[in-house]
Formats: C-alpha cells, structure tokens, sequence
C-alpha cells in the first residue's frame, strides 16, 4: 500500500468480500476514515445510519482491521454531518504514519520465523513467487492463533507486489457458505460462480467448516477443478489435516492432499519471546526482558493472545505512566494467563481430558498400574503439563510419584512418538488445544 488511503480501500475490499453488494453499496462504501492509531478507529457515517451499521456490521469491519492489521482496534462512529467538507481521512496522515500502515500489514517481512512454522513460511513464499505453478493447493494446518491468517495475507501482499492487476479472492468457508446461500435464494449462483471460479488465486480460510455440507462442497469440488484446471493457485487452511477432517467427502480430501501439506506447530520459547518483541517494537514500546520472558513462559500456544498481552500491558502501562513490571504484568494478564488459575485446577483438567481421550480413568493415570493404554494416558499427560504449565520435570513427577529420569524418558517418547505418528500428534495437539481453549 502506497499511501493512507488505499490502506482504507483494503478494510473496504475486506468487507465487500464477505457481505452482498447491494447492502456494501448502501451501507459501507460511503463511510468515511476519520482517524486510526494503534487503538481505536473513528470513522463517519450519515448520522441516520449509525444505529443499524453498529448493530449489523460493526464487527466486520473490526474484522476487517484485525485482519489487514495483525491486532484489534476499537472502531468508534460518528456523525458525518459533523465532519467538515474539507476534512478527510488525508489530512490525518499524522494520526498513523505511513511506515505504521506498512508495518500492520500481514506480510512475510512481519511473520516471525522459527522451526515450528518455517516450512509453512517457505511454502507460502514460493507460492506467492509463482502461483499455479507448485504447491497447488497449498495446504497449511495447526491450531488456532499460529499465523495461518497471517500467511494468507502475505501470499496476497507478494502476489500483488509482482503483478498488481491480479485477482484474488481472500474468504472463509463460513462465508463461502453464506454466499451459496445467498446465492440459491436470489437465484444468482452464475455471480456466486464469478466470483470463485474466474480469479487468479483462492484462499480460504478454516476449509474444515464445510465439512458435511453437501450443497456447499460440491461448490468447492467443482470450484477446486476449474481453477487447478486453469493453473490458478488455491491456498486453503485448516485446525487439522484433509484426513482427519470429519464428515467431508473423500473426492475433497483426495484434492487438498494432492498438493503440499505444512503444518504449524506452537511457537518455541525463543520463537515466542521474538514474537513478543516484534509486537513491543511496532507499538514503539520498551519491554523489559523480563517481561518478555514471563509472557513468553506463560502464553504458549497462541500467537494472537501474545499480541493482546503486550497492548494489554502497553495500554495499562502508558495510561497510568509507570514502567512495565512481571508483577504489574501478572496483575493486567490474570484474565488470559493460564498461570492464574491455580496450577492443581490445571493438571486436573488435564489428566481428566487425557483419561477421557484414552479410555481410562483419573484415579489409574495417577496410579502405579503399568497397562500399555494407562501407562500411554500417563505419559501423554506428562508431556501436555509440561508444555501447558511452567512445572519442571521433578514437579510433574511428583503429580504422579514418579521420579525425574521416568519424566524424563516419558516425554521423550511422546515426542519420538508424535514426529513419526501423525494421528498420534494430532491426537496431542487436539487436547492441548481444547485446554487453552
């Protein structure tokens, strides 16, 4: 984006994407950008319009900022009729500098690289560089909040880097589902087939939500067939891979396997802690160490939630003029930090959701049987403490009497597990993920 307002031109783009054109038309294009800065959004509508636009789309275009930015923003409207004629979104270039607009973009240059998402990264990149050409599809799965977003938005950035005129369609299966139905309602499915059928290149985001969808995965059967026939590129994202997605037809899952398949695993410490630092420095932030490290310790599965901590501490902290602190950060973060919960409240619900998954119970995963599954349910739990909790080894060998070198060898073979079982890793990370969910 080359200037402040086609930085506006993309939040609108965002927002034409995912609603019908007549209700954009009437009720978004007129809106005006009055101001934005690194928290809230003001924004001028006909005074006669505001109750229906916040009532009905005002969390899109949240959305539509999350999405073109990497973070929330709190969108605020007011009166046009009280914005003078000159005044336009031009003359409060001051509110957001260009090299803000740059730097909130989801690009390649702000995606924080690390062994956990590096394939995924590098896949994205070749794509972008020669779409239709190889990996087609690409296929990028892991649980929420690890980038997936984030490298949609960059294969788009990189793509129209190289050739501007370029038609890409960016969406979400819950959308795609919305415009079919639309579509079959207003008997329009030739534009529902425009739409998806004649761009350059299609991402979509969370596929796995048309599974058992039978009207709309016929679309996308016939949709993946036309594009790939023609050489354009499909991007398509996922929480889990084609074969462990339930109830969608095997013809699909056939074609999203038939391309390249990259997972993204939860970022490692140093990743995260990267991670944080990146954030503190757009926000033009000095974050001690420290403070670093505890959130880095503390949030570690979703890379979204790193990013609210540190506004949450950024806010806090410039609004009340003190330094950044780890206890004035235990105290803004007690409501996203799994550290506040007690830490016994955690390995219960833990081991309770291990023993369901494996079939057994609480009491024998804590208990001195050795059955293959029991002793299977135990050491899967071993592992998900560790990476949930800060608790060492010796700790996590005391839940369950055992010593630190039977610790020890357990998470080695979850680990050696999880790298040559798939279903297995999937397994684990489905459990870590419905915790911190």
């Amino acid at each position: 984006m080359n200037s402040y307002s086609e930085f506006w031109d993309a939040i609108l783009n965002y927002c034409q994407q995912n609603m019908n054109n007549i209700a954009f038309n009437m009720w978004i294009a007129p809106l005006q950008l009055i101001k934005l800065d690194a928290e809230r959004v003001i924004i001028a509508a006909p005074k006669f319009k505001i109750e229906l636009i916040i009532s009905k789309y005002k969390n899109l275009i949240e959305e539509a900022f999350f999405n073109i930015m990497g973070f929330n923003v709190e969108v605020e409207f007011i009166p046009a009729e009280n914005i003078p004629k000159e005044k336009t979104e031009t003359d409060n270039k001051d509110n957001f500098s260009q090299a803000n607009i740059e730097n909130a973009k989801l690009t390649f240059n702000n995606f924080v690289v690390g062994p956990s998402n590096k394939f995924a990264y590098t896949a994205s990149l070749r794509v972008s560089e020669n779409p239709g050409s190889v990996f087609n599809p690409l296929f990028i799965y892991g649980n929420s909040g690890l980038g997936k977003t984030h490298l949609l938005h960059a294969i788009i950035d990189k793509i129209k880097s190289i050739n501007p005129n370029a038609n890409i369609v960016l969406t979400t299966s819950e959308n795609i589902i919305n415009d079919l139905y639309f579509a079959i309602q207003t008997k329009t499915t030739h534009d529902f087939h425009q739409k998806y059928r004649t761009c350059d290149a299609l991402l979509i985001d969370d596929i796995q939500m048309i599974a058992g969808k039978p009207q709309t995965e016929e679309e996308i059967f016939h949709t993946f067939d036309t594009l790939t026939k023609a050489g354009k590129q499909i991007v398509l994202t996922s929480d889990k891979p084609p074969s462990a997605i339930p109830k969608i037809e095997d013809r699909l899952k056939t074609r999203f396997e038939s391309g390249l398949l990259c997972d993204i695993q939860p970022p490692d410490f140093e990743t995260r802690l990267a991670i944080i630092k990146d954030k503190a420095n757009y926000l033009r932030f000095e974050l001690p160490d420290d403070v670093c490290s505890f959130i880095a310790e503390n949030i570690k599965s979703n890379i979204r939630q790193m990013g609210s901590a540190v506004k949450n501490i950024y806010a806090y902290c410039s609004f009340n003029e003190v330094t950044p602190t780890v206890e004035i950060s235990k105290d803004i973060l007690k409501d996203i930090l799994i550290t506040s919960q007690p830490v016994s409240v955690v390995i219960d619900n833990i081991i309770e959701k291990v023993s369901f998954t494996f079939g057994v119970t609480a009491e024998q995963v804590k208990s001195e049987k050795r059955d293959s599954n029991i002793n299977s349910a135990r050491q899967a739990a071993m592992y998900i403490i560790r990476e949930i909790t800060n608790l060492s080894q010796e700790e996590v060998g005391k839940v369950f009497g055992r010593n630190h070198s039977t610790v020890n060898s357990s998470l080695k073979n979850v680990q050696q597990k999880m790298a040559s079982d798939s279903k297995y890793k999937n397994l684990i990370n489905d459990i870590i993920k419905n915790i911190n969910d």
